[in-house]
């Protein structure tokens, strides 16, 4: 789990949000489901801790 800060939210789809985050400068974009969006009320600004699956990791 890594500490980050939302950048900008994203429609990306009808079901799921493109969230942009800022971890210590490093950028790194998450898909999420629009309910996951927003049941964390998801808005730029906020801070988030950014965990990471290994299987979901891309080149």
């Amino acid at each position: 789990m890594l500490p980050a800060t939302v950048q900008a939210l994203a429609d990306d789809g009808p079901a799921q949000v493109l969230v942009s985050l800022a971890l210590g400068g490093t950028p790194l974009l998450a898909r999420i489901t629009r309910k996951s969006a927003a049941a964390l009320a998801l808005a730029p600004g906020q801070r988030v801790f950014a965990q990471i699956k290994g299987v979901a990791v891309l080149d």
